[in-house]
């Protein structure tokens, strides 16, 4: 391989490593946008990470001393959340068929 042969070669080789790059960057912004819901819950749900431990530690209390209780309440908890989504969806529903 001449000398001329392989600076033609590198000159190819930096071009698609250019190009690689470029594609990883757009790559990257993509992915950003498209998890960035999920990022804004996340830091939603770290920002009340004590209230979410001091929960947590009142919760295993209760039930280490009242198990059968603690199980009747966290299913009406469960219960309730379930009512609640599945109105607030049927809400939204009712909106968008209006529009």
């Amino acid at each position: 391989m001449s000398h001329r042969d392989r600076l033609k070669r590198r000159e190819e080789l930096e071009t698609e490593i250019l190009q690689q790059r470029i594609d990883m960057a757009m790559a990257l912004r993509d992915w950003r946008e498209v998890t960035a819901p999920i990022d804004r819950g996340w830091d939603r749900l770290t920002q009340w990470r004590t209230a979410f431990v001091a929960l947590g530690g009142f919760a295993t209390i209760r039930a280490l001393r009242k198990p059968r209780s603690t199980g009747k309440l966290m299913g009406k908890l469960l219960t309730g959340a379930m009512l609640f989504n599945r109105g607030r969806v049927a809400y939204r529903m009712l909106r968008n068929r209006r529009a």
